[in-house]
């Protein structure tokens, strides 16, 4: 089947009165599709002769194309007939997820990030009998990497999660309650300032007292349930188009241990066990009205441990965290948490609470953590495990996944290939990662795509070499993190600059080499003339680069200033 040569080419058909997310896909692909010949297709909504790609449920139906009904939201196929290829979905944006794939499978295009893409010119373009069915194993995929968050981006990596508002064009996506995406308890539901002074026995118990800052709900008081439910219930009515409504512990580790409290948790063993028995009751109510709506609940920190008995509704969806985690290592084989992060006595493997919330909920997704919040700049070796982590959820019941990453503004080391690997590895966990990374560096580098590669090597045995573990709240105090560490690297990084072909990789390499550049600060004496020269230096090309964060929660300035001792950096980050 001929799709273009120099003398035809073919026909894109969608309907008239088509979607705003199935129109767009027919205009990605005329666009991509006249970039490869070198000439102009068209969009129509009638048939034409010759090849035609058809676009869309609707238009694919009028020729009597009809795709599974069991493809989801987002699955798609990729079917061929004669002188006719359908590409639909049940939902306009699986469509969409379709014409991309088409793009990248069929034609060849790939898309690396935002600024880079690889898009072949060919003269002609032939091709065989397809078919192609693809139902993604994961309902929710979303993440906060600031590449991944970049709509357009975030629809090519087949990105669904959308937090706070909807996309028509790229089809809308799986969306959390305005104020309902996590730590609800005290910010939205029923917050202190308002009830504190009349109600204390609303809020957490602590030694006997009940406490008004960094708290959390009692979970065993019938007016805090019923508050909640209220409150729950109307803001659902003033949005319909919302998925998903969290109902969930605020970020710290104060639950409420009050005796009616303490005895759920005792004997569902577990701070989860009062949690959940609230959710559960908070859902019921919910289901009445609005069977559809999902509420969310986070199993973080304290309330990491399954409980022995409650189970979660069919309405409930439970998030497990990791964030005590090792991210060097894979999560199936290592059973170390962070020895800085607080826990509870009976700490136990995530692999356990994986596979124990696998048994007590219908829905599990996970919100992962795949950057260093204490410094986004420096090394943070663990590209290797994203997609071996992400199979071992998909192997353990999980339904959805959130990938907390670097989201600030000009991104943080190794954001882009980080988004890159993420993205392929949520729709496809068996993807290989390895491949995939290759792909990536040589087309981001080209011939300096070997340097980098032993940089991301170098980094990751300097680590697993020392039978260190790596968190995601990781210090520079690691005895991993040294000056022979830097020196190799800085090695490496002038290596790829000599081999770079073009300035716009030279630029790219710079950019990176960043990382390096911030370990040698961290690593250099405070007060040192020296430090003061190298972070004047890295201040400039923070602005030549467009980096706003160093760190989570602190802007630049913030940042440099603290580097330069002139202002103390509090818990976030230690030396």
């Amino acid at each position: 089947m001929i799709l273009w040569n120099e003398r035809t080419a073919a026909g894109i058909r969608v309907a008239e009165d088509a979607p705003e997310a199935e129109r767009f896909a027919a205009e990605e692909l005329r666009d991509y599709m006249s970039r490869m010949a070198g000439k102009p297709f068209e969009v129509s909504g009638a048939p034409e002769a010759g090849t035609v790609i058809v676009i869309g449920k609707e238009a694919c139906g009028a020729e009597g194309f009809v795709p599974d009904n069991d493809l989801t939201d987002d699955g798609f196929m990729i079917v061929s007939g004669e002188k006719r290829i359908w590409i639909t979905g049940m939902h306009p944006r699986g469509t969409l997820y379709g014409v991309y794939e088409f793009l990248e499978e069929c034609l060849g295009c790939r898309f690396f990030s935002p600024e880079v893409e690889t898009v072949p010119r060919l003269a002609e373009m032939e091709l065989g009998q397809v078919r192609i069915r693809r139902v993604p194993l994961l309902e929710y995929r979303s993440s906060s990497v600031y590449q991944l968050r970049d709509r357009l981006y975030g629809a090519k990596r087949r990105i669904n999660g959308r937090e706070r508002e909807a996309d028509d064009r790229t089809g809308g996506g799986v969306r959390y309650g305005r104020n309902y995406f996590v730590h609800t308890f005290c910010r939205h539901l029923l917050r202190p300032e308002d009830y504190f002074e009349e109600h204390p026995e609303y809020f957490s118990e602590i030694d006997g007292v009940r406490i008004r800052e960094k708290t959390q709900l009692c979970l065993t008081n019938p007016d805090v349930l019923d508050l909640v439910t209220k409150q729950v219930l109307a803001d659902i009515r003033r949005e319909p188009d919302a998925r998903i409504f969290s109902i969930s512990q605020d970020d710290n580790y104060n639950g409420c241990t009050c005796p009616k409290c303490r005895a759920v948790d005792a004997y569902e063993g577990s701070q989860a066990g009062s949690l959940l028995h609230f959710v559960n009751a908070v859902a019921e109510e919910v289901e009445k009205e609005f069977p559809d709506v999902i509420l969310d609940t986070l199993a973080y920190q304290y309330t990491r441990r399954p409980p022995r008995y409650v189970r979660a509704r069919k309405n409930v969806c439970v998030r497990l965290c990791t964030i005590e985690c090792c991210f060097v290592h894979p999560l199936r084989a290592c059973t170390a948490d962070d020895p800085d992060a607080p826990r509870t006595e009976d700490a136990r493997s995530f692999r356990e609470d994986l596979e124990g919330w696998g048994r007590k909920c219908d829905r599990l997704y996970i919100w992962d953590y795949v950057t260093n919040f204490s410094h986004y700049w420096m090394p943070h070796p663990n590209l290797h495990v994203l997609a071996e982590n992400i199979r071992f959820f998909c192997e353990n019941h999980v339904r959805g996944l959130f990938e907390q990453g670097c989201g600030a503004e000009g991104g943080g080391e190794m954001n882009d290939l980080r988004a890159y690997l993420l993205g392929r590895a949520m729709w496809n966990p068996y993807m290989d990662a390895q491949k995939e990374m290759r792909a990536f560096l040589a087309a981001v580098y080209g011939s300096a795509a070997p340097y980098m590669e032993a940089y991301l090597e170098t980094v990751r045995r300097s680590v697993t070499d020392c039978g260190c573990h790596l968190y995601c709240f990781n210090h520079p105090d690691k005895p991993w993190h040294t000056m022979e560490l830097v020196e190799k690297c800085e090695d490496l990084f002038g290596k790829a600059l000599a081999a770079a072909e073009s300035e716009s990789i030279r630029r790219r390499i710079r950019f990176q080499e960043m990382a390096v550049r911030y370990l040698r600060i961290l690593l250099t004496p405070k007060g040192s003339q020296e430090r003061g020269r190298l972070i004047d230096v890295f201040a400039e090309d923070m602005r030549r680069f467009g980096i706003t964060m160093l760190w989570e929660r602190a802007d630049a300035e913030t940042c440099l200033a603290i580097l330069k001792g002139e202002r103390e950096p509090g818990y976030w980050w230690a030396n």
